[in-house]
């Protein structure tokens, strides 16, 4: 089985994702998880960002941070997925499972590249986003272990108190949905809170309150919330029921956080990873434009 299909083919040596100053950041070399522990250690003791692509290939696997050491993070990582005869739990390394279901159907041995960033949670974050959005655009796909997709015929482990081990999926069993393509990447139009941002059709800025919430169709969609004075967005959200989670979100700014929300609902069905796919593609977009994510992104509603 193969990854996502390249949109464009090009030379992978021209892949901008792949380089050493890929968005300007001091990416390390290419180690391998098989590597030493003496060559491994030239991996940042810093906290910071990391992508893993399978050994020689042109895409990535997968993007993360951590405001652990990058070194202590992928040091962890490829210890944990030299045990071939049990799927890793969730927990702690989230993308561990997905990675270690690839390594078993396909036989990928992995490579890994780190670079510091010295910022906060949520700026980490904002640039793993970034990142993430950046690669979609360029590769017109998303990761194959980001935005809780999998590999199809394997179902996921559970973390460590639910007990659930994953593996492969017997013959007559469907495909695993977060199997499923990854959606394209949403055009690069528009300003964030734009009525025409990326392409989307969004609704007028409205008052985030029950009345006007019961006006918003049903279905899966994106959401954008605003402060009232300034019209500053400040989160950007998606759900497989976008009233409902609206809903919530006035309930929980009863404090007194007066705001405004737009929407924009799907007009078929999208599954959970394609619709953290197009959320993403907002808050990378976003970070593009200002160097920073919403205010009350990221469950910063302090």
């Amino acid at each position: 089985m193969s990854p996502d299909p390249d949109q464009t083919p090009i030379d992978p040596e021209d892949r901008d994702y792949l380089s050493y100053t890929w968005s300007s950041l001091p990416w390390s070399p290419w180690f391998p998880f098989t590597a030493t522990k003496e060559e491994f250690r030239q991996i940042p003791h810093e906290p910071g960002l990391y992508r893993i692509r399978p050994a020689g290939k042109d895409f990535l696997m997968y993007i993360g941070e951590t405001r652990r050491t990058v070194h202590e993070r992928l040091n962890e990582l490829r210890h944990t997925l030299k045990r071939t005869d049990l799927m890793p739990w969730h927990d702690p390394i989230g993308e561990a499972p997905p990675l270690w279901a690839w390594q078993d159907a396909e036989g990928f041995s992995y490579e890994c590249s780190a670079a510091p960033l010295d910022a906060s949670q949520s700026g980490r974050r904002g640039m793993e986003s970034f990142l993430l959005y950046r690669y979609r655009q360029e590769r017109g796909a998303s990761t194959l272990c980001n935005f809780g997709r999998f590999h199809p015929r394997y179902r996921k482990s559970t973390n460590r108190k639910e007990t659930k081990r994953g593996g492969k999926l017997a013959e007559n069993h469907l495909d695993n949905p977060a199997g499923g393509p990854s959606i394209p990447p949403l055009p690069v139009t528009g300003t964030p809170g734009e009525r025409d941002w990326m392409g989307l059709p969004w609704s007028g800025i409205r008052p985030l309150d029950g009345e006007t919430i019961r006006t918003v169709p049903p279905g899966a969609g994106l959401y954008l919330l605003f402060e009232r004075d300034s019209r500053d967005l400040v989160s950007i959200g998606q759900s497989a029921d976008c009233a409902k989670r609206l809903r919530s979100h006035a309930i929980k700014f009863l404090d007194g956080k007066d705001l405004l929300f737009s929407s924009t609902i799907e007009e078929k069905p999208l599954l959970p990873h394609n619709l953290k796919e197009l959320e993403n593609d907002l808050i990378g977009n976003y970070f593009e434009a200002y160097r920073k994510v919403p205010k009350y992104q990221f469950g910063n509603m302090q």
